[in-house]
């Protein structure tokens, strides 16, 4: 009789602490997370491309040179300025004391001037190479050798990211139902199989034009940036998490009902 009623206080406690998930339809697309069209920060000629479509970089890598011979030739002329001009600077500073003190402020004076001629010069050499700013693929080129380029006004390459994302579009009416850690259960248009993935990111705004709420979930990088499909959030779904160590296990009826007859014994 007594262990009747314990099964029947398990079920009960079952049944009050139950969360029924909600299906709620949603279509998305496949996008990287990075993904810039590249520009070069100065204006010239095109001389050297390294890269092409589906060529795969590392962040720091040279995608594309312009002719800059004429910023090569200025930099190196102010760069021997430069180091003579800190040597100079070092052995007048060495002799301080012998020194009369206009002659030395004169000399770190034209020291500190082409130090910053000499920095200036580098970058303008620099922003004549154009980097990978992360790594990924090419995935547009729009430039050839031998082009003109207007600085930032010229799209050269579309860079993305290995990592890719799910962009789902619901219907805004259950904005306030879904929750960042619910399932996304998914298919790819054409391939099928049911996958599944956990929402990130929920947008705070909804799609004036189609009335649509918004919300992200990391994607597997095999997938390709364009693909799109359609699938469920698993909303309202019963979140799992692991019981801290050393703390009592109050969520597991099952062993509390086992511990709640046991009496103190007296020593």
């Amino acid at each position: 009789m007594k262990k009747s009623a314990k099964f029947l206080i398990l079920f009960l406690f079952g049944l009050g602490g139950a969360s029924y998930a909600e299906d709620i339809y949603a279509v998305f697309n496949v996008k990287a997370i990075k993904d810039a069209n590249l520009a070069i920060d100065v204006s010239g000629v095109v001389e050297k491309i390294f890269v092409d479509v589906d060529s795969e970089v590392k962040k720091g890598a040279q995608l594309l040179v312009l002719d800059n011979k004429d910023k090569a030739a200025q930099l190196e002329s102010i760069k021997q300025q430069y180091l003579f001009a800190k040597a100079q600077w070092e052995r007048y500073a060495k002799s301080a004391d012998a020194v009369d003190k206009n002659t030395l402020d004169q000399q770190k004076s034209n020291f500190k001037k082409l130090e910053a001629d000499y920095q200036y010069y580098q970058s303008m050499y620099n922003k004549s190479i154009l980097r990978a700013p992360f790594d990924g693929t090419i995935a547009e080129k729009k430039i050839e050798v031998g082009d003109g380029v207007g600085g930032t006004s010229t799209a050269l390459f579309r860079l993305v990211s290995a990592e890719k994302k799910l962009v789902l579009q619901f219907d805004s009416k259950h904005l306030s139902k879904v929750k960042i850690g619910d399932t996304f259960e998914y298919a790819i248009d054409g391939i099928g199989s049911k996958q599944s993935v956990i929402i990130n990111k929920i947008y705070p705004t909804i799609d004036k034009s189609t009335r649509k709420a918004t919300a992200e979930a990391s994607a597997p990088n095999t997938l390709k940036p364009g693909l799109f499909g359609d699938g469920f959030i698993k909303a309202n779904a019963p979140q799992h998490t692991q019981n801290p160590q050393n703390l009592p296990n109050s969520q597991n009826p099952q062993e509390n009902i086992g511990q709640e007859n046991q009496k103190p014994q007296n020593h």
